[in-house]
């Protein structure tokens, strides 16, 4: 049991059907398209993948799957919770348990996802929480999904990298760092660079800086971007042109790593992390922000 919730591998029919209502949810889709079907879930979990699922009450809550790829890395292409559910660790529980059962059965040390960096609860979760980090920016990579978190937004994904074994992940699983109102305070004293300015309310992307001088830079974004669109339609396609060229340029060019999210000292911004340093430093343990007093 992981709280109040039990984590198991799917074995049933009923399983399976139910994880595609799970998806659903999850990502508040209208077209079940978007979801991976139940066959196809029941002949990953038979063929060599991993499809956990977690339950409150014998009611599925959230679902998590994915596959070995050559003996490299494990593919977890989604985790997704019922959204009557979410915020009760259901979707962080079902990770740490796919992160032990692919070190064990797979005697694997890497998992790999992508996931959007402009949706900060989803980098808040990957980046500060798992220890994720990313060194791919992907432009509209499934193209167009119309759930209404994605909705007009484009797919534009960073590829993930959970190195399962790190210190860095250990400590973040261990809770070994320090808070954000310390980490953004730290960050400043540091000289991080903003690359990105905000403007006005609700929060409007400004010119990018797409040369930044200091090796760690903060990149604002909305806390909730898909929200915006009740605004005003045109915010969310800002947001999405600004930071894909920021992206494009740090990560793709310059060699930035994305490494970790931080709060904002206004409630409506997150501030995410990257990093210009060899890969063996980020893993070797937490970012000088984030290091215990």
């Amino acid at each position: 049991m992981k709280g109040d919730f039990e984590i198991r591998e799917l074995s049933e029919p009923w399983e399976f059907q139910e994880a595609v209502e799970v998806q659903a949810s999850a990502w508040n889709m209208r077209d079940y398209r978007e979801a991976a079907p139940a066959h196809l879930l029941r002949a990953l979990a038979d063929n060599g993948g991993l499809v956990l699922g977690a339950f409150i009450g014998g009611k599925m809550a959230g679902v998590s799957y994915g596959w070995p790829v050559d003996g490299e890395y494990f593919y977890s292409h989604a985790t997704g919770v019922r959204r009557d559910v979410k915020y009760r660790g259901v979707g962080y529980a079902l990770k740490l348990e796919q992160r032990r059962r692919v070190i064990e059965r797979y005697d694997l040390t890497l998992a790999k996802w992508t996931f959007d960096p402009l949706q900060s609860l989803n980098s808040r979760f990957n980046l500060f929480k798992l220890g994720v980090i990313a060194r791919v920016y992907l432009i509209n990579y499934y193209g167009e999904i119309r759930d209404e978190i994605n909705r007009g937004l484009g797919s534009d994904r960073v590829k993930g990298e959970w190195h399962l074994d790190s210190g860095r992940v250990r400590a973040r699983i261990e809770g070994s760092v320090v808070g954000d109102n310390l980490a953004l305070e730290r960050l400043q004293r540091m000289g991080a660079q903003t690359v990105l300015e905000v403007r006005g309310a609700p929060p409007r992307p400004g010119e990018p800086v797409l040369d930044p001088t200091s090796d760690v830079t903060l990149l604002p974004i909305p806390k909730a971007v898909s929200e915006l669109r009740e605004v005003n339609p045109e915010l969310p396609r800002l947001w999405r042109e600004a930071t894909r060229r920021v992206y494009s340029r740090l990560i793709g060019e310059l060699g930035y790593v994305l490494v970790d999210s931080v709060k904002g000292e206004k409630e409506n911004i997150y501030y995410n992390v990257l990093w210009r340093a060899p890969l063996k430093t980020i893993l070797e343990g937490v970012e000088p922000w984030r290091i215990p007093i």
